[in-house]
């Protein structure tokens, strides 16, 4: 078997331990920790196969700057990152990880929407500092409310079935409706409009898109209901945050959760960082043990399997 050269960004010490595998196998695997810019990662000419995660710009110079590349797998589920029409006009596959985020984004979305709504870190940092202050950080409940989900694949049924056992009274909007699920979970599916105008807390679960860009923007928060709550775990580029921004400062939108963003990092003297009714994670709503594993073990068999010679089911070009 050839000896392929497998370049891995944003690694950490688990991915180099399960990639030792592939070294074990004949294989010679480099690193890179942290996000690369483009130089970091057209030093490797001659790598064959590149893994890359949501934060790495597989970018047109990226891709024509490594001849030999065959194989791209992103250890996520959206491809936004990698410039697909330049990777298929040159032959090289792109693989994705999906199924990853079912269970930890739609638990993250209730961590975030929970942190907001009960003002946990702002209670924790005053009994840390010494204060007693019970009467000061009233919050709001999620039961009773209704709560409105864009997108039902996997993760955004796991957030109604979620919500609901919260007690709220969930509807939902996705252009390719499941409504057997809907039966199950026992939410009912609205048109955009409807959603937006109903909603006490809105939640974003679909990918990024043409379609989806600032699908969240000044004239759509206009239509919502006076004090909505807004909780995005999906992509940045759902929502125009200037817009939000505006909407938070005026108390048309009473708060924000979020996990991702338009720039990543934001800047931290930006607006957004300074607002008091926001709650803000660094893209973490992935991020567990459970599903790390997951994604190396499926990154690592595809690997195995394109040198084999066999396609991998999880390869989407």
């Amino acid at each position: 078997m050839k000896m392929n050269k497998i370049l891995v960004t944003e690694s950490n010490a688990r991915a180099k331990a399960l990639f030792a595998q592939l070294e074990k196998e004949g294989h010679k695997v480099f690193h890179i920790e942290g996000i690369p810019g483009e130089d970091e990662i057209l030093v490797h000419k001659e790598i064959d196969i590149l893994s890359v995660f949501v934060n790495t710009r597989v970018t047109k110079e990226v891709i024509e700057g490594l001849p030999d590349l065959k194989l791209i797998v992103t250890r996520s589920t959206g491809v936004d990152h990698i410039d697909t029409v330049t990777a298929i006009r040159h032959n090289v596959a792109i693989a994705n990880v999906a199924g990853y985020g079912t269970a930890p984004v739609a638990e993250q979305t209730f961590g975030l929407l929970l942190s907001l709504l009960r003002k946990i870190i702002k209670a924790d940092a005053s009994v840390r500092a010494g204060l007693w202050e019970p009467f000061k950080f009233q919050g709001a409940n999620i039961s009773g409310k209704t709560f409105g989900v864009i997108g039902t694949g996997a993760i955004g049924i796991n957030v109604c079935r979620i919500a609901k056992a919260f007690g709220a009274n969930v509807i939902a909007y996705d252009i390719m409706k499941r409504e057997d699920m809907a039966r199950e979970v026992g939410f009912s599916y609205v048109d955009l409009k409807d959603l937006i105008r109903k909603s006490d807390i809105i939640s974003l679960h679909i990918p990024s898109s043409k379609e989806t860009h600032h699908l969240i923007n000044a004239k759509t928060i206009s239509k919502m209901k006076d004090g909505v709550i807004i909780v995005n775990t999906a992509r940045g580029s759902i929502i125009d945050y200037k817009a939000l921004i505006e909407a938070i400062k005026s108390g048309k939108v009473a708060g924000a959760a979020l996990d991702v963003y338009e720039q990543e990092p934001p800047e931290p003297k930006s607006e957004l960082c300074r607002l008091e009714n926001t709650v803000l994670t660094p893209h973490i709503a992935w991020n567990t043990v459970e599903a790390e594993n997951y994604i190396l073990d499926v990154t690592i068999n595809t690997i195995r399997e394109f040198i084999a010679g066999r396609k991998p089911k999880n390869i989407i070009s």
